[in-house]
């Protein structure tokens, strides 16, 4: 007997540099990281392993590293006869968690994330994210509401826990919010992302790649894929709308995470670089186990865990 295991996947800003060293060895991993630095027009395994931080933190390299590392990660498991029950990613995430689900190939969901890259440089779409932990969903709303009636346009884009939350918005907004709300929270900080993700600000985007998302051979999941409105997505035009306008949308991930647990998840895995989301969920649910998972050692011991039932 196997433990029934759910899938998380990490976002941006989990990325470091040296992550997938070990993933990267075979020649399939190779192959794959070829192919995404071709489609993307960075020598990604360099950048990944060798750096310099700038390099890494940029938008694309950053975003299609972390969704490279994430899926050779989940190969991992799946060579180790490892597979979901479920899957769920954390707003970029959320491309390693389709693939992963079976709803789409990873070629199709890299040429939507390179689109969405392009368009939103295209457009010179530019803004900031911060987070604030240790206050009230209604305090923060409150704050960005305030901003919003004298022009700066901030909003909650992340709800990771009931008391931790990512703004996003205008450079000035998130800033004046998080000046606001300092006093009121354990902690704010501002995050080192230049686009105003998960705001109505990217909308210009969706409608950009709107005909290429419409292109897409999208199957519906299966296994349960949860989405980032908090539910579990079962077909393929649902998974279409979330390909097409996640990054427009706020990203419910504690409605999310409590969403599996409701459905019987116990055994959570971090599939991808970094401990983020093993770290959130002991802010959502302390009954449950979320295992990093990044590197083949933890791998390894992930499926021990999982064949001792």
């Amino acid at each position: 007997m196997t433990r029934p295991a759910a899938f998380l996947f990490p976002g941006q800003l989990s990325e470091w540099i040296g992550m997938g060293r070990n993933l990267l060895e075979s020649s399939d991993a190779r192959s794959l990281c070829a192919l995404t630095s071709d489609r993307c027009g960075r020598d990604l395994e360099r950048i990944l392993l060798e750096g310099p931080e700038e390099a890494l933190r940029e938008n694309l390299a950053a975003q299609a590293g972390v969704f490279l590392v994430s899926t050779l990660a989940c190969r991992a498991f799946e060579a180790e006869g490892v597979r979901p029950r479920a899957t769920a990613g954390y707003s970029l995430g959320n491309y390693a968690a389709i693939v992963a689900c079976g709803a789409i190939s990873y070629e199709e969901a890299l040429e939507v994330l390179v689109a969405v890259w392009r368009e939103t440089e295209a457009r010179g779409i530019r803004g900031a994210m911060g987070a604030v932990v240790g206050s009230r969903r209604e305090a923060v709303e409150a704050a960005c509401a305030d901003l919003r009636q004298r022009g700066l346009g901030v909003w909650i884009g992340n709800v990771n826990a009931s008391t931790q939350f990512v703004l996003t918005g205008v450079r000035e907004g998130v800033t004046a919010a998080l000046e606001a709300l300092a006093p009121r929270a354990l902690s704010v900080l501002p995050l080192s992302m230049s686009w105003p993700i998960h705001s109505e600000l990217m909308r210009p985007v969706a409608e950009a790649i709107a005909p290429l998302v419409s292109r897409l051979r999208i199957r519906d999941p299966l296994v349960p894929y949860y989405g980032p409105e908090g539910r579990a997505i079962t077909d393929a035009g649902a998974v279409r709308r979330v390909l097409g306008e996640a990054f427009c949308h706020v990203t419910l991930w504690k409605e999310t995470f409590e969403a599996m647990v409701a459905d019987g998840d116990r055994l959570f895995l971090e599939v991808g670089p970094g401990e983020l989301l093993s770290r959130m969920s002991r802010w959502i649910d302390r009954t449950v186990t979320c295992l990093p998972a990044g590197s083949l050692a933890a791998i390894r011991q992930a499926v021990d865990i999982v064949r001792a039932g």
